[in-house]
């Protein structure tokens, strides 16, 4: 399990985004049940909080579910479990929660994972372009098997920000992804044939950042998250539609 994912939280509630750090790595699937979580104090350190305000997130990670604590020499704090996909029929429900924000979280999501990709076909080690590879690879012809699809996506994103070499991109990039989790769980039910595209975009991108080609890289991420808002755009009248079949009068 990769851990660097954790970055140092800056809020004026260090426990609120302690718990929304951790329980967003594991709704994101960048955690998978059974991974275990860094020693209490190494994992104070990366978060930049003192012991006793992780103490307090992990216990209330425990009580919502997310966690379960072991005993024992190789005991610890291990991911419970990772969130139910919604299916088709919550459509309506999931874009509806998310609309009013999603414009700007979509905004922010071009600028950094676009700008990650660029430095990646800078900075990326040959170790990095492998993995890449690998995630990408991984995800190839599953986009049948919708959770091992999401995890794999949301990994491969993540994996292009950590090779940016940048830990602001890193820690804004897994922002993006925790917040869009259930938009983005709720679309992937929508085709096949959406996801084999999306797997098509991986590949450009990890060709770009093996060649070295940033600006390739950039505009290749770029094209990648737009294809993914007009499916979400093209949605949209569902909403609106689902809405009116079920107001007073209709």
């Amino acid at each position: 399990m990769r851990t660097d994912i954790f970055t140092s939280v800056h809020s004026a509630n260090p426990l609120e985004e302690t718990i929304e750090r951790i329980a967003g790595a594991i709704k994101a699937r960048l955690l998978s049940p059974g991974d275990r979580l860094p020693a209490e104090r190494d994992l104070a350190v990366q978060l930049g909080v003192s012991r006793s305000t992780l103490r307090v997130a992990l216990q209330n990670l425990v009580q919502a579910g997310w966690l379960e604590v072991r005993r024992g020499r190789s005991g610890g704090a291990f991911v419970a479990r990772w969130p139910l996909m919604p299916g088709p029929r919550h459509l309506p429900e999931v874009l509806t929660r998310h609309r009013e924000g999603l414009p700007a979280l979509l905004d922010y999501r071009r600028a950094v994972e676009s700008a990650a990709a660029a430095f990646a076909a800078e900075r990326a080690t040959s170790a990095e372009i492998a993995e890449l590879e690998g995630l990408t690879g991984a995800i190839d012809g599953r986009e049948n098997d919708f959770e091992a699809y999401r995890a794999g996506d949301a990994r491969f994103h993540i994996g292009i920000a950590r090779a940016a070499h940048s830990p602001r991109l890193l820690e804004a990039v897994t922002e993006v992804q925790s917040a869009m989790t259930e938009v983005l769980d709720v679309i992937i039910y929508h085709s096949v044939q959406v996801l084999g595209h999306s797997t098509d975009y991986h590949w450009r991108i990890v060709d770009a950042i093996r060649t070295r080609e940033p600006e390739a890289a950039r505009r290749s991420m770029l094209d990648h998250i737009m294809a993914t808002e007009n499916v979400i755009y093209g949605l949209v009248p569902e909403i609106i539609l689902a809405s009116e079949a079920g107001s007073p009068g209709t």
